[in-house]
């Protein structure tokens, strides 16, 4: 079941089993995005090999069917996969090159001018030579104001669109709040990376600029019971795992995947230097979501870490709240509850079924 949650006037979290995403609309109702840069999937290495992208969901998927069947090389592959999505590379996003003016080629231009001939010519008789050639002047010169009309044309056409690359890359740049928010969320709504942004801009007392995502991880599923082992006689096979075990693998994908995020962020919004980032994943019962990570990266931290570095210490250590582990095995609970921040939720949840309150802050926002 989708659950659509209003978190700004302009910012709705949308909630469904394939990930979060955050629709961000205008003064007049419309969706909002930039469109500055290229915009690539997320790739990760998979049991088909490197050269296939998969997201976090498709990921997801192959890791319960691989579960299913038992099969030991692709569950190896996409274990391999979720404790490695940090090593993907995000270059940062750069000022868009103008688009080239369009001019006409000479083919193009010598069709013209047969079309301007062919419909000169017929109306003259062949037997009047110089009423011909005169035709054929005529034809000529309107072949090559047109020819001038359309290369005008498309110099102008070029450089609105050069006008307003750089009017979107300046907001993207100068860190406007809706640039940012619809960038982000393009970019991962492209990726499917189970993120989005919620809101975006400067921190008064640091002068900072932020970008506050949220995000959603799998649940312990993703991490099969059995894993790739080895016998006592040197044959691969597939043994049981501890609970331990499997935490152990589940926080380390859960790592990597917020230093992911956190890189990914930081290459779109080239003016972030902090990604607050909430993750949440499915409750036991699967009818809700719980935050089991809030936490602050910094620029600093994301870039200037080894490539090669544990992920883990830097996601318990950027932890606003600390996470909860229980029991012996450290299984990973949801994050222990604020008064204030539970406050807000109930508020909001609430407001889910009002739709009078949700047309009041539509008309407020307008």
């Amino acid at each position: 079941m989708d659950l659509l949650l209003r978190v700004a006037p302009e910012v709705r979290l949308s909630s469904s089993t394939s990930g979060l995403r955050a629709l961000l609309d205008d003064t007049a109702g419309t969706r909002v995005g930039t469109g500055v840069g290229a915009r690539t999937d997320v790739s990760a290495v998979s049991d088909r090999g490197s050269d296939e992208t998969l997201s976090l969901a498709e990921l997801e998927v192959r890791s319960r069917q691989a579960q299913e069947s038992g099969d030991l090389n692709a569950l190896r592959s996409i274990e391999e996969a979720l404790v490695g999505l940090h090593h993907e590379n995000h270059p940062p996003r750069r000022r868009p090159e103008p688009p080239e003016t369009a001019a006409l080629s000479a083919k193009e231009r010598s069709l013209l001018e047969r079309k301007a001939f062919n419909a000169a010519l017929p109306q003259v008789s062949v037997f009047k030579r110089a009423a011909r050639s005169k035709a054929k002047a005529i034809a000529e010169t309107e072949a090559d104001g047109f020819s001038r009309t359309l290369d005008v044309a498309h110099a102008v056409v070029a450089q609105h669109r050069a006008a307003a690359l750089d009017d979107q890359w300046n907001d993207l740049a100068g860190h406007d709040r809706c640039a940012v928010i619809a960038e982000l969320d393009a970019d991962f709504a492209a990726a499917t990376c189970g993120c989005t942004c919620v809101d975006a801009g400067w921190d008064a007392e640091t002068s900072r600029g932020y970008v506050t995502i949220v995000a959603r991880y799998p649940s312990l599923d993703i991490v099969a019971e059995r894993g790739p082992g080895v016998s006592s006689s040197g044959r691969r096979m597939l043994r049981r795992r501890t609970r331990s075990e499997r935490n152990a693998l589940y926080l380390g994908g859960l790592a990597s995947f917020a230093l992911a995020a956190a890189r990914r962020a930081i290459s779109i919004a080239v003016a972030a230097d902090d990604i607050h980032l909430v993750i949440v994943r499915p409750t036991e019962t699967g009818e809700g979501l719980e935050p089991i990570y809030v936490g602050s990266l910094s620029r600093e931290a994301v870039t200037l870490r080894p490539a090669l570095a544990d992920p883990l210490p830097l996601l318990l250590g950027s932890a606003e709240r600390p996470m909860q582990f229980d029991g012996p095995a450290h299984d990973l609970m949801a994050v222990a509850p604020d008064a204030d921040v539970m406050e807000i939720v109930r508020v909001c949840v609430d407001a889910l079924g009002d739709e009078a309150l949700d047309g009041l802050l539509e008309t407020g926002h307008a």
